[in-house]
């Protein structure tokens, strides 16, 4: 359960770290808020593996497919990093991201049967 716990704190961070660093006009705290995110991947990809047994002993193809979202999402977000480093980055690609982020933590959390809650 702590497992659990860990990650869905690590997607909580994500998402708010995420969000600042593409909304936010200060330099320095964007770039900050990157290498959290950076970090948050890491902790992610690490109880993900964890969690990976449980979620596949329930169902194998919702869970095979929230990893390849996951996986895509942190490169979509690396995409938007990048944009917002070459001052490119529009405000609708930011939004959803942003979107993208919360709906595979819904998917998540149904994945889960609900828990951590």
């Amino acid at each position: 359960m702590v497992n659990m716990w860990v990650h869905f704190v690590t997607w909580i961070v994500l998402i708010i770290v995420a969000a600042i660093a593409v909304f936010s006009s200060n330099q320095k705290a964007s770039v900050i808020s990157m290498m959290i995110a950076r970090l948050s991947y890491i902790v992610a990809i690490i109880t993900g593996i964890g969690l990976f047994q449980y979620a596949y002993q329930s169902s194998p193809v919702l869970t095979i497919v929230k990893i390849i979202f996951a996986i895509l999402l942190m490169g979509i977000i690396e995409m938007s990093f990048a944009k917002k480093k070459k001052q490119r980055l529009n405000r609708n690609f930011a939004i959803a991201v942003i979107i993208l982020i919360l709906l595979l933590g819904l998917f998540g959390i149904y994945l889960a049967s609900g828990f951590p809650f």
